[in-house]
């Protein structure tokens, strides 16, 4: 029995973390808020540090970052499965705030 919960426990630590799911960071940091978005279950802290968690729909990143931002506001970074937008792709992005 010891010889098995250390070899899972030797398995555990070897195997990678997994990649989250999506990131973004606020332009205006504020509150910290919850929020649930396309099947994607988003928690953003005070200093516009935002992590979600789910599958999400099946949709282009750029259109999933600009949901986003129309919901929560600006963002300087947004990435899904570990691939961050480029520049371009961030402005195109940022063009759904509200006004």
């Amino acid at each position: 029995m010891l010889l098995m919960t250390l070899m899972s426990a030797t398995l555990a630590l070897t195997q990678p973390a997994p990649l989250l799911d999506a990131a973004a960071t606020l332009a205006s940091p504020g509150e910290a808020r919850a929020v649930m978005l396309d099947g994607r279950s988003w928690a953003c802290s005070p200093d516009g540090a935002c992590l979600g968690r789910g599958s999400g729909a099946s949709q282009p990143a750029v259109r999933e970052c600009r949901r986003f931002v129309a919901r929560v506001g600006a963002v300087t970074r947004y990435e899904r499965a570990g691939v961050a937008l480029t520049e371009a792709e961030l402005a195109q992005c940022n063009a759904a705030r509200p006004a």
